[in-house]
C-alpha cells in the first residue's frame, strides 16, 4: 500500500423517494461522504478516503445506513505520491493509423 494514497469513488444509492431526504441528510453527516444530488429515491454519492481499507468502510457506511435499499458504485479514481511511470507519449501515426 502506497503511503501517501488518494481515492475517490461515486455511488449511486436507492432508497424510497419518501426517505431521500433523511437518508442524504444521515449520509451528509458522514466524513468523507458527500451527496451531490437526490431526486426520486436516486442519490448521487461521493467518497472520498485516504486508503482503500478507509474507502471500504465508508462504503460499507453507505449499504449499512438506515434505509437505504441498494449502493452501486459508478467510479473510482486513485493516486499515489510513489513513483510513477511518466505517461507514454500519444504517436500519432498510431492513432490515426497512417
Amino acid at each position: 500500500m502506497a503511503e501517501n494514497e488518494y481515492h475517490v469513488s461515486s455511488f449511486v444509492v436507492r432508497v424510497k423517494p419518501q426517505h431521500g431526504p433523511s437518508v442524504s441528510s444521515v449520509i451528509r453527516s458522514i466524513a468523507g461522504l458527500e451527496v451531490h444530488a437526490e431526486e426520486d429515491g436516486k442519490l448521487i454519492v461521493t467518497a472520498e478516503a485516504i486508503n482503500v481499507r478507509e474507502l471500504a468502510n465508508l462504503s460499507t457506511n453507505l449499504q449499512e445506513t438506515d434505509k437505504v435499499l441498494s449502493v452501486a458504485p459508478i467510479y473510482h479514481e486513485f493516486s499515489s505520491d510513489e513513483e510513477s511511470v511518466a505517461p507514454v507519449p500519444r504517436d500519432e501515426q498510431t492513432l490515426t493509423g497512417v
